[in-house]
């Protein structure tokens, strides 16, 4: 179908990637496509009929080309690669409605270091020493099962995923010609996942939720970092099911 063919296009921010009708790849790092700081995760721009959403914000050191302000941003965990770009995108857009998981949320709002793990990351060398997660106070909980209408038949679903980290937050995009699967770290192509000696990485929570989403109807997979699934996306999903249900935990990327 031609509206499901990826292309690249230049933005005001650096190179963009249209990846359906639907979703534009915003940004990306290093674990990535190179298009912007290499501490970011992909950022996804979702559009609809009336308004726009963007899943997760990056890490806050680049400057998002969009032509318009979008209403609202689903960050999918705190970890700072997903959610330091929060609070500059809140500064930006006083308009933007800003959600995450409830877990998370005072992790997000109070720039917690250790909430967030990001003192873990920086002791790993993940992050440089100097990086600082700004605070962003206006964030809010998101729940279970809350939907997201964009307009024009583009919904967008939260969905609980706990387990690479306390308040976990996938998105499932309904389209009239598609579905989707914004997947964070939760889950990645092959049915790859990523397990970190964190404080609130819980292996029983994520076998269940990667339970959960295997019930889901998906035809594209969009993680947090990696490669992307623009088709029969389903099989990644039942990768991860199947390996759950011998007992066992996917391959990690990390």
């Amino acid at each position: 179908m031609s509206d499901r063919r990826a292309g690249i296009a230049a933005g005001t921010g650096g190179d963009v990637v249209r990846l359906t009708e639907h979703v534009t790849l915003v940004a990306s790092g290093a674990d990535g496509f190179d298009l912007s700081d290499p501490l970011d995760c992909h950022v996804y721009l979702v559009r609809g009929g009336r308004h726009s959403a963007l899943i997760d914000a990056g890490a806050g050191r680049t400057t998002l080309g969009l032509a318009e302000p979008p209403g609202h941003l689903l960050l999918t965990h705190g970890h700072a690669d997903h959610a330091g770009g929060a609070a500059a995108l809140a500064e930006r857009w006083p308009g933007l409605r800003v959600l995450a998981g409830a877990e998370a949320v005072p992790w997000i709002a109070a720039g917690d270091e250790r909430g967030i793990s990001l003192d873990r990351g920086k002791a790993a060398g993940a992050y440089p020493d100097d990086y600082a997660f700004a605070p962003c106070p206006t964030v809010a909980a998101i729940g279970d099962g809350e939907e997201i209408d964009l307009g024009g038949g583009v919904v967008l679903r939260a969905v609980a995923t706990p387990g690479h980290a306390d308040g976990h937050m996938c998105y499932h995009l309904r389209t009239p010609g598609y579905r989707a699967l914004f997947s964070g770290d939760c889950l990645f192509t092959g049915g790859r996942i990523s397990l970190q000696n964190l404080h609130d990485c819980r292996v029983p929570a994520y076998a269940a939720s990667l339970a959960t989403l295997a019930t889901l109807d998906v035809d594209a997979l969009f993680p947090g970092h990696h490669e992307v699934s623009l088709a029969r996306a389903g099989r990644h999903l039942a990768a991860a099911r199947d390996t759950v249900a011998r007992g066992l935990m996917p391959r990690s990327t990390t």
